[in-house]
């Protein structure tokens, strides 16, 4: 995907988002794919939800010093201190806890009771925007995220779709076609320090703090250095 071919939308586009629900698969998706998005939106006065789905408790799953609960509530603290950053409260993050790297997808038998709920949270919170990740995000849990929305009653919000492992693990065929959707840049270079420290909140997966589990996932230097541009990228289905 060529970026520098992309439209390049103004900062202030995004007072005609309203009140919008960012959609987490996992603590850090939020401020990697939206934090300037987020910071915008708090800049312009609009109302901000985050939905975080998964418990994320897989990311070092051999911890001693940090069993499932203990790293469970640690990402998730780490979650509302980037949403500090970022200016959205704390009574406006929302945690489903499914267990990470098994949120429900369209053939999971917890699929149509989690739609259920989510449809529930959509008639309450009346988001007039929804941003998830790509559907073909190359995760599982991203994937997954994208079908719940896509199957929820979301009272005619506009959806769209924010990339995360695209570049870094995305194969033939899993980049957006023409055909399905539309591609644009939104300008973020005003508040792209507070988006940076908003990621700087996840040291779980940004730094070295979980020691005692060779196997823990962290963030690569390459991978982070993808999010920090003066632009995210967001596609408008067709």
């Amino acid at each position: 995907m060529n970026l520098d071919t992309i439209p390049l939308a103004p900062e202030q586009c995004v007072t005609g988002f309203g009140t919008t629900l960012i959609v987490a698969p996992h603590a850090d998706d939020e401020s990697l794919g939206c934090g300037g998005l987020i910071s915008l939106l708090r800049k312009y006065g609009q109302t901000v939800y985050i939905l975080l789905l998964s418990d994320g408790t897989l990311s070092h799953p051999n911890s001693k010093e940090y069993p499932a609960d203990k790293l469970r509530d640690l990402r998730e603290k780490e979650l509302l201190d980037a949403a500090g950053i970022l200016q959205v409260p704390a009574e406006n993050i929302i945690f489903c806890r499914y267990t990470d790297r098994n949120v429900p997808s369209a053939h999971h038998e917890e699929f149509e009771g989690a739609v259920k709920n989510i449809s529930k949270m959509m008639g309450m919170l009346q988001p007039q925007s929804i941003f998830v990740p790509w559907r073909r995000d190359p995760h599982p849990d991203h994937q997954a995220a994208f079908q719940l929305m896509n199957a929820a009653e979301t009272s005619n919000a506009k959806i769209y779709e924010y990339p995360i492992w695209l570049n870094e693990l995305g194969q033939d065929g899993d980049e957006p076609s023409s055909e399905e959707s539309m591609p644009f840049r939104l300008n973020i270079t005003s508040v792209l320090d507070q988006k940076q420290e908003a990621i700087s909140q996840h040291r779980s997966q940004t730094t070295g703090l979980i020691s005692d589990d060779p196997e823990g996932f962290q963030l690569s230097q390459e991978m982070l250095s993808q999010f920090n541009v003066p632009y995210e990228t967001f596609f408008i289905s067709k």
